[in-house]
């Protein structure tokens, strides 16, 4: 695309002579000779970087060099290019956005089975899964660059798609990745202490997650959340509300039974009562799913075929898995990488029937370091054994975040081990696991990789389960 008709289509101008453009990026190291280098303001010393690699155009918010277009805001301007770039080609789509602190993405694969199975072609972009239709790719990070994701909705558009699911995360709220979007209906889940790394405070995490309110036809949101008013106060749109306790909710569970085979309640809604069941167990998954129907509901979809298509929902890769090992004794894993989200599995699996429970897990290094001694006591509180180990240490030493979780945990504890190591770490758990116990690995959940100083190495829990439990088969 032409720098004119790429501007023009952005709503900007410039003298600067046209060239054909195929890429537009604010990572200076992907820049070539036919691309638009956005710098934002944290990215002026890679501003060389950019020009030796050849960029044609530098958008920034001061004048930094010959070939630049100064605008107001680098982060509208990047998000304003990529759409122009793709001929604004997510008008041609019914976006849907989950957002919140946890359920994100189970919220998202509920809702894409009911649409899919309704006859809807639906594309999802998850934490787990990018679905555009003719493919599907891993996903890579929640809410993906602005680039990349216009890309998205330009590969559902010519697979002729009509809608697509996406989870907004607060950092790609914040950094204006979905800026200029407008939403059919944005679901919010909850909101609990999470990347205070990024954001600093709960204000401005709660900030950020209200933003995406102002973009949308139909507010659906958790009425049992504490902020369920915050998020009320900032939908332009109809508002929607879902609850397991407040009977003023437009979509109301009651009569609840959840064990671990999945779940079972009531839907209330419009003097309609109807029966839900859905394969995943635990409240937190009926909630996910009140909001899944409602979203759907709002779209036409009868409550009769979302229950339909629920019935044949079974699950999400790396959320209350549970693995097919041929032993006596349960292995889960979940990504539960929050305290609100590690207490919510952990009471789950503590209301099933069980011997004991067996917790494996550890926090990411180079985030939110306030949430370690917080999820060190809920762990040690609600298992019966606690093994403590790595999860993603990044750049970060591992000992040093294991000693922030031990430090939530007032009384060193007999039942409580230490194995930085997470292989081994599992393969303690495994061998100390006796007939109907349960097993739970927390934190990966889908991931396949684990990232140790710098080096993202292959490892997939599923994977080494099934390694060390073949390994011992062999021994015995």
């Amino acid at each position: 695309m032409l720098i004119s008709k790429l501007l023009a289509g952005a709503g900007m101008k410039t003298e600067i002579k046209d060239k054909d453009i195929k890429l537009i990026t604010d990572d200076s190291r992907k820049c070539t000779d036919s691309s638009v280098f956005v710098c934002h303001r944290n990215a002026v010393p890679y501003l060389p970087q950019a020009l030796e690699k050849g960029a044609t155009l530098v958008i920034a918010e001061e004048k930094l060099c010959e070939n630049c277009l100064v605008v107001a805001d680098t982060r509208k301007a990047y998000a304003a290019l990529c759409a122009a770039y793709f001929d604004q080609c997510h008008r041609r789509l019914k976006l849907m956005a989950v957002t919140g602190t946890n359920g994100k993405t189970t919220v998202a694969a509920m809702l894409h089975t009911i649409l899919r199975l309704s006859g809807k072609k639906c594309g999802m972009i998850s934490t787990v899964e990018y679905d555009l239709c003719a493919e599907s790719l891993p996903g890579d990070r929640t809410t993906p660059d602005c680039f990349e994701l216009h890309r998205f909705f330009d590969s559902l558009v010519r697979q002729g798609a009509e809608y697509c699911i996406l989870e907004a995360s607060s950092q790609g709220i914040s950094q204006k990745r979905l800026w200029g979007l407008w939403f059919d209906a944005v679901i919010f889940t909850n909101l609990t202490e999470d990347h205070l790394d990024y954001h600093g405070t709960m204000g401005n995490y709660l900030a950020a997650k209200k933003e995406i309110f102002s973009q949308t036809d139909s507010g659906i949101i958790n009425l049992d959340d504490p902020y369920a008013h915050e998020f009320i106060d900032a939908c332009r749109g109809k508002v929607i509300t879902y609850s397991a306790k407040n009977n003023e909710a437009d979509f109301l569970a009651k009569c609840i039974k959840t064990d671990e085979n999945g779940s079972d309640y009531a839907l209330v809604t419009d003097c309609v009562i109807h029966r839900i069941k859905v394969g995943c167990p635990g409240e937190f998954n009926v909630m996910n799913s009140l909001a899944a129907v409602a979203a759907a509901y709002d779209k036409g979809i009868s409550l009769e075929f979302c229950a339909h298509a629920l019935r044949s929902f079974s699950g999400v890769r790396g959320r209350m898995e549970l693995l097919d090992t041929g032993t006596d004794y349960k292995v889960i894993i979940d990504y539960a990488h929050t305290p609100d989200a590690l207490s919510k599995v952990l009471l789950c699996l503590k209301n099933f029937p069980h011997n004991r429970i067996i917790t494996v897990f550890g926090c990411g290094g180079e985030r939110d370091a306030a949430k370690r001694p917080v999820m060190g006591e809920t762990a040690a509180r609600l298992s019966d054994i606690l093994i403590i180990t790595s999860d993603n240490p990044r750049g970060e030493d591992p000992q040093k975040i294991i000693d922030d979780i031990l430090s939530g945990i007032k009384k060193q504890k007999k039942f409580v081990y230490i194995q930085q190591n997470r292989r081994k770490a599992i393969e303690f758990a495994l061998k100390t696991a006796q007939k109907n116990d349960m097993i739970l690995l927390a934190g990966k959940g889908h991931e396949r990789q684990q990232e140790i100083a710098g080096q993202k190495l292959a490892f997939d829990e599923r994977q080494i389960v099934s390694e060390i439990l073949s390994g011992e088969k062999e021994k015995s």
